[in-house]
């Protein structure tokens, strides 16, 4: 029973020639010596790597998704593929409202320089109508200032000292003489108030300043955004004390009183209320 034994690994020991011979000249071309037990060990070698790349491939690809379980495939692929219409959407929702922005940007920009035609846009062009003042009429006397500053600090403490629920009220952007109303049909979309130069100009209510620029036809110009999807805008300023970016109160100085630009022909305001995309008369929400 042992010379079988001794026979199997003589056999595995015993070494062969292996000869690659060139068919036609019949010349060998490679020849290396190898025995059964080292062709065994070279073959278990390769197989046991091949099955080791096959099984990190399995285990880290994306392609174990495809073999491991078929269910938690399809489980993972509609996982996917719903972030990925998530983040698509997310995507065209920014798009749009960068649109927006943009557009309402420039719209705002050709408001206030007057470049745009209320047969273009609905309610977006307030037609400036030149007004004459009589300046000696306007100057205030220094009683009379000290009267209406007075006036406007108890008014500005009354509406702060209310409860916010309580103060829907508009404070008034300034106290002087309305020469001019909102009227649609002439396109005049603001109400114009005849004021000393130099008198301050107070935001209407809290809000964040969106716009500010100065134009040949209104001179220095700002805008304030404020909640409800409503707009305030003050033309014609001397000079503005707030920039683009900044938050605003209610009663809070933006600029002052001017006489710039060439469609007007006194120290006065220009002032607009825009609620929902729509210029409305600031007379029946503001008591000036």
């Amino acid at each position: 029973m042992s010379k079988p034994k001794k026979n199997i690994a003589k056999r595995l020991i015993h070494h062969y020639r292996w000869l690659i011979v060139d068919e036609d000249t019949n010349q060998s071309k490679v020849s290396f010596r190898l025995n059964i037990l080292n062709f065994l060990l070279l073959l278990s070698f390769f197989l046991l790597f091949s099955f080791g790349i096959i099984f990190l491939i399995l285990k880290y690809s994306p392609i174990k998704d495809y073999f491991i379980d078929p269910q938690n495939t399809s489980q993972a692929a509609l996982a996917n593929k719903k972030e990925l219409i998530q983040l698509n959407e997310k995507l065209m929702n920014l798009e749009d409202s960068l649109q927006a922005n943009t557009i309402y940007l420039t719209a705002m920009s050709n408001v206030m320089s007057g470049r745009l035609s209320v047969e273009k846009v609905d309610s977006l062009m307030a037609k400036e109508i030149p007004i004459l003042l009589d300046n000696a009429n306007l100057m205030a006397s220094e009683q009379d200032s000290l009267f209406r500053l007075q006036i406007a600090e108890e008014e500005l403490q009354d509406f702060k000292s209310k409860p916010k629920e309580d103060n829907q009220l508009l404070f008034p952007p300034v106290r002087g003489v309305i020469t001019a109303s909102y009227d649609f049909t002439v396109n005049h979309l603001a109400t114009d108030i005849a004021a000393s130069k130099g008198d301050d100009i107070q935001t209407i209510a809290d809000g964040v300043v969106i716009f500010t620029e100065w134009s040949p036809d209104t001179g220095n110009n700002i805008i304030v955004q404020h909640k409800n999807e409503m707009i305030s805008i003050y033309k014609h300023c001397s000079q503005l004390y707030k920039n683009i970016g900044e938050e605003v109160e209610k009663g809070d100085v933006i600029a002052s009183i001017g006489n710039g630009g060439e469609l007007t022909s006194g120290p006065h305001l220009h002032f607009e209320l825009w609620i929902q995309g729509k210029a409305v008369n600031a007379e029946e929400y503001i008591d000036f």
